[in-house]
């Protein structure tokens, strides 16, 4: 990790705004398993529509700097979604590390990428669109990105495809949606922020990223999500790990290599 990557933005260890002394509230919303707690790698998904019920109960998971990040949004679903986001990234990490909500703080680095407080062999990392959020957590497992976007929007990336799109890559499409993702699954993995084009590296279906000397190691993949509703992108050394849908009171776990190897 970098000098850059060491400054961190966190909340203070002290700071209990969720009283620890309640337990795990949320097992119920969504119960724990084994086999999430013992992968190295996870990714999830859900549709943020399923937990707009639990919003009330969800939004004490958020801490103040974020929730003061999503009160900026101006229109009012945004800012729901924004935090129902952040709350569920911060419960799905404690179901990985076997760890109650109240005790796992997960705080910003100077480049915005999200770490975990007081574990630095974790890697996350967060991607919400519409209604969509996909989180994916890495234990002693190197690097991890995600991204997730709405397939409505593909019409709108054609535009915009020589700001995607390396010279040696070409699609329009799902094509361009595809290439999208990946390529933000692989800079959330770096935590490169916004000081790497997407156009500059190329990140091709389950290929080795190349041109992009931070990522060295990294493969990158596309998949389809939610009902073929929304495209998933995944930046990760391998596929060792399990891909979890979640909602209320239920998970599906599957592995993640055979979800790959299917599409």
């Amino acid at each position: 990790m970098d000098a850059e990557h060491r400054a961190v933005v966190a909340e203070p260890a002290g700071s209990r705004w969720f009283a620890a002394e309640h337990g795990d509230d949320f097992a119920e919303l969504l119960p724990l398993d084994g086999r999430i707690a013992s992968a190295r790698r996870v990714v999830a998904i859900s549709d943020l529509q399923v937990w707009r019920s639990q919003f009330w109960r969800l939004q004490s998971l958020v801490p103040p700097a974020l929730h003061a990040r999503a009160q900026r949004l101006h229109a009012p679903r945004e800012r729901e979604r924004r935090l129902l986001a952040y709350a569920l990234h911060r419960l799905m990490v404690a179901r990985v590390l076997g760890r109650d909500p109240a005790r796992v703080e997960i705080g910003r680095m100077a480049s915005g990428m999200p770490m975990v407080a007081g574990l630095p062999n974790v890697a996350t990392s967060l991607s919400h669109a519409d209604d969509f959020v996909a989180i994916a957590v890495a234990r002693d497992a190197g690097m991890i990105g995600v991204d997730i976007e709405a397939i409505e929007h593909e019409s709108l990336l054609n535009g915009l495809a020589g700001n995607v799109l390396h010279p040696q890559e070409a699609g329009r499409g799902e094509a361009l949606i595809d290439a999208w993702v990946r390529k933000e699954a692989v800079l959330k993995a770096v935590g490169s922020g916004l000081s790497v084009d997407m156009n500059a590296f190329r990140s091709e279906q389950g290929a080795a990223v190349a041109e992009l000397a931070m990522a060295t190691g990294l493969r990158a993949w596309s998949l389809r999500a939610c009902a073929d509703r929304a495209r998933l992108g995944l930046a990760v050394p391998t596929l060792d790990g399990v891909l979890v849908r979640f909602e209320p009171g239920n998970v599906d776990v599957v592995s993640l290599r055979e979800q790959v190897m299917r599409m």
